[in-house]
C-alpha cells in the first residue's frame, strides 16, 4: 500500500531546473530537513541548499529536524516521514481533524519557568540592571499566567477571562488595525509617530501577549546587557518559552486565515487556561460564527469535559437559545448515568428561576466524550465554547 505524502512543496520552475534534477531529489532519496518557521498547517523548511514553504500533514515543532524520503519530484515535491516517533494524521479519518495546540505539560512548564525567572530577578541585586521595558514585560507575563479559580462566582471570573482571551496574542494585529482605523477616521492628518504613541495603541501593545513576546524575543537575542545579567541556562529557558508561545499564537492565526476561505461557518480558537498547580490546565475552545444569518436567534454553547475520581470522564453541554437553556450530560456507562440522574431534578429547580425553559438530560455516549477535541461542524448558534479541564 502506498504511503500518502506528509509534506508537499510547490517548487518554482527555476529552482526545479537548477536544483531538483540532482540525484539527491530523485524518488527514493533520503533528505534531512529542518523546520525554521511555523505558519499554521504550513511550515518554512530548510533543505540545506534552499528554503521553501511546505504543506505539512504531521505535527512538527519549531527547530525540529525531519528525516524524509522523496516520493515524487517535480513541480510538486512530495515527501514522507522516516522518523519513527512521528505519526501521520490520517487523511482517511472520517471525523474532523484534531487541533494541534500547546500541550498541558508545555503550558504549565512555561508558566512555571516565567514565574521562577521573575522571582529570581525581583529577589536579586540584578534587578537594577534589567531594562525597565523587560521588567515590565516579565511582570505582565506573570500576571497574564496567574491561575484562575473557577470556584469563584462567575461575576468575578468572567471579566478576567475576557481580558485573558482579548490579549492572548491571537487578535493583536486585528485590534491594532481597528484602533488605528478609528484614529485615522477622527484625524486623517495623524502621523505614524502620533498613532504609535496614542494611549489606545500603547495600551494594546503593553497588554497583548504577542507584543510582549516579540519585544522580549528581540531583547533576548540582541541585547548584550541582558545576556550578561542572566546566566546561560536562564537565557535558554526564556528563549524556549518565548519561541513556544509565539509558535502557538502563529499556528492559530494561520489556521484562522485558512478558515476564512473554508466552507465551515465558524473560526475556532483554543486557549490554555492556568488553574491551580495541582490541577490540570483547562482548555477553552471558542467557535466564532463568520456571519450571522439575518433573523437568526442568539445562541450560545459551552462544552465542559471533567475527569473525576468517582464518575470518570463526563462531558456537559450547555446550550442557551434566547432565554431557554438545555443541559446535556454525556457519560460512558449506564451506572454513571444513574448517579447523575439522581440529582437532575434538583439541578433543574436551581436553574428554573433564571430561564424561561430548562431541560436537563443524561445520555450514554463515549463517542461524544472522545470527540471533544475535534472540530464540531454542526454548530448552528452564533458562538460555541468548549471548556476542557
Amino acid at each position: 500500500m502506498d504511503i500518502l505524502p506528509q509534506i508537499t512543496v510547490s517548487i518554482k520552475p527555476e529552482l526545479y531546473q537548477s536544483v531538483l534534477k540532482t540525484s539527491s531529489f530523485k524518488p527514493g532519496s533520503t533528505l534531512r530537513l529542518k523546520v525554521i518557521e511555523l505558519r499554521g498547517d504550513r511550515a518554512l523548511i530548510d533543505f540545506g541548499h534552499f528554503r521553501a514553504t511546505a504543506d505539512v500533514k504531521i505535527p512538527v515543532a519549531l527547530g525540529e529536524e525531519l528525516l524524509v524520503k522523496v516520493q515524487e519530484s517535480g513541480p510538486q515535491l512530495r515527501l514522507c516521514l522516516l522518523n519513527p516517533e512521528l505519526k501521520t494524521i490520517s487523511s482517511t479519518d472520517s471525523g474532523p481533524p484534531h487541533l494541534e495546540n500547546l500541550s498541558d505539560d508545555g503550558f504549565k512548564g512555561i508558566q512555571k519557568d516565567i514565574k521562577q525567572i521573575l522571582n529570581q530577578i525581583l529577589a536579586g541585586q540584578s534587578v537594577k540592571n534589567i531594562p525597565k521595558p523587560i521588567l515590565n514585560i516579565l511582570e505582565g507575563l506573570n500576571t497574564h499566567f496567574e491561575t484562575f479559580n473557577l470556584e469563584k462566582v462567575i461575576a468575578e471570573v468572567m471579566p478576567r477571562l475576557k481580558l485573558y482571551v482579548d490579549h492572548s496574542g491571537i487578535f493583536f494585529e486585528k485590534m491594532l488595525e481597528s484602533v488605528i482605523a478609528r484614529l485615522l477616521n477622527e484625524s486623517e492628518a495623524a502621523s505614524s509617530r502620533q498613532l504609535a504613541n496614542h494611549p489606545d495603541v500603547q495600551t494594546i501593545v503593553e497588554r497583548d501577549l504577542k507584543a510582549s513576546l516579540l519585544v522580549l524575543k528581540n531583547f533576548v537575542e540582541n541585547d548584550a546587557s541582558l545576556q550578561k545579567t542572566f546566566d546561560s541556562r536562564t537565557m535558554t529557558t526564556m528563549r524556549q518559552a518565548v519561541d513556544v508561545l509565539l509558535t502557538d499564537i502563529t499556528n492559530q492565526q494561520g489556521r484562522a486565515v485558512r478558515q476564512l476561505d473554508s466552507t465551515e461557518p465558524f473560526q475556532v480558537f483554543t486557549y490554555a487556561l492556568p488553574l491551580e498547580e495541582e490541577k490540570q490546565a483547562a482548555k477553552l475552545k471558542i467557535y466564532y460564527q463568520k456571519k450571522q444569518k439575518a433573523g437568526s436567534k442568539k445562541g450560545f454553547q459551552i462544552s465542559l469535559l471533567l475527569s473525576m475520581d468517582r464518575l470518570g470522564e463526563v462531558r456537559t453541554d450547555f446550550y442557551l437559545l434566547d432565554t431557554d437553556l438545555k443541559v446535556t450530560f454525556f457519560v460512558k456507562d449506564p451506572s454513571t448515568k444513574a448517579k447523575i440522574q439522581e440529582n437532575c431534578l434538583d439541578l433543574q429547580e436551581i436553574l428554573n428561576p433564571f430561564f424561561n425553559q430548562t431541560l436537563v438530560q443524561v445520555i450514554v455516549s463515549e463517542k461524544k466524550i472522545k470527540d471533544f477535541d475535534r472540530e464540531n461542524v454542526q454548530i448552528t448558534s452564533d458562538r460555541k465554547v468548549d471548556l476542557l479541564i
